[in-house]
C-alpha cells in the first residue's frame, strides 16, 4: 500500500514507540506477547492529551464475541476486524481511516493558523484588539482573586501622521512592523502588548505596580531613542493606570483603558516623549 509501518509483537514495544512516532493509525491485535495486552495499550492511547490521544485504532482479533467488540468500542477503539483477515476489506479500512485522519489532521491545522491570523496584527505581528479582549479577562480576574496590582500602558506614537507625510506610508509601516518586532520583545512573558489601533499600543503588565510600570515605560522610552525604527526617530507618549485593592469597582479592559487613555492624552499636552499616570484630576481634552 505504499504506507510506512513499525510493527512490533509486545505492546509494551509499541507504547515507548508510540508518542514520538506521530502516527496516523494504529492497528493492534487483543492479544500480544508480553504482559500488556492490545486493551491495555488502547487503554494508555486513550489516556493521552491532546490530538496524540485521538489517532485512529483498529482492533485485530479472533474472538469476534459481542460482548468483546462493545468493550473495545467503549474504550474508544474506532474500528474492529475479525480474523481470518480479509486481505482487500482490511486495505480498505486502512486506507479510509488514513485518509480520514489526515483530513481531520489538516483541517485542525488550518482552523489553528486562521485562529491565529484573527489574533494577530497583520502589519506588526503583535496581538490584535480581539485578542486582547480575549486574554484580557484573565488578567483581571487574577488581579482581583490574588489581590495583586495590574498596571495598563497605552503608547502612542508622536507625530506619526508627519513620518507617513515625509517619507510616504509603505515606509510607515516598515516602522511600524520593526516596532512591533521590538516591542514584543521588550515585555515579560506574563505581560501583553497589543495593537490597539493606528500607531496606538496597549500594554498590560501582570503584578506591576504603578511605580514599577512607570520605570519600565520610562526605560521603554530611553531605549527607543536608540533604536530608531526603520531609520526613523520616535518618540512615544505613554499613560498608564493600574488597580488598586481598594477599588470600589473592579475594573474592566475598558474601564482602564479609559483612564490609561486619558493619562496618555495628559503626556501629549505635558511635551510628548513622557510618561503620565493616571490621576483622578479633571482630563485635559486635547
Amino acid at each position: 500500500m505504499g504506507l510506512d509501518v513499525d510493527a512490533y509483537t509486545h505492546a509494551e514495544d509499541a507504547w515507548s514507540a508510540f508518542p514520538e512516532g506521530d502516527y496516523d493509525l494504529v492497528l493492534t491485535d487483543i492479544l500480544l506477547e508480553g504482559v500488556m495486552s492490545g486493551i491495555t495499550l488502547v487503554r494508555k492511547i486513550r489516556r493521552m492529551q491532546g490530538e496524540i490521544g485521538n489517532v485512529p485504532i483498529m482492533a485485530i482479533s479472533g474472538f469476534g464475541n459481542k460482548s468483546r467488540k462493545i468493550e473495545l468500542f467503549h474504550l474508544g477503539v474506532n474500528d474492529f476486524i475479525s480474523k481470518p483477515i480479509v486481505r482487500e476489506e482490511l486495505r480498505q479500512r486502512v486506507i479510509n481511516h488514513v485518509t480520514s485522519y489526515q483530513g481531520l489532521r489538516e483541517l485542525r491545522a488550518q482552523q489553528k493558523s486562521l485562529h491565529s491570523l484573527s489574533m494577530l496584527d497583520e502589519l506588526t505581528q503583535l496581538f490584535n484588539r480581539h485578542a486582547l479582549r480575549e486574554f484580557a479577562g484573565k488578567y483581571f480576574s487574577e488581579s482581583y482573586r490574588f489581590n495583586r496590582p495590574l498596571s495598563m500602558a497605552v503608547v502612542d506614537i508622536d507625530h506619526f501622521k508627519q513620518v507617513n507625510e515625509r517619507h510616504g506610508y509603505e515606509k510607515g509601516d516598515s516602522v511600524l512592523t520593526a516596532l512591533g518586532a521590538w516591542l514584543k520583545r521588550f515585555v515579560r512573558d506574563i505581560d501583553m502588548v497589543a495593537r490597539w489601533s493606528g500607531e496606538e499600543f496597549v500594554f498590560l503588565l501582570a503584578n506591576c505596580d504603578q511605580e514599577h510600570a512607570k520605570a519600565l515605560m520610562e526605560r521603554l522610552l530611553s531605549r527607543l531613542e536608540q533604536f530608531q525604527p526603520s531609520g526613523i526617530e520616535l518618540t512615544v507618549s505613554v499613560g498608564i493606570a493600574t488597580t488598586n485593592a481598594g477599588d470600589e469597582k473592579e475594573h474592566t479592559l475598558n474601564s482602564l483603558f479609559d483612564l490609561a487613555d486619558s493619562a496618555m492624552y495628559q503626556a501629549k499636552m505635558a511635551g510628548r516623549n513622557c510618561v503620565e499616570l493616571y490621576t483622578e484630576a479633571e482630563e485635559v481634552e486635547v
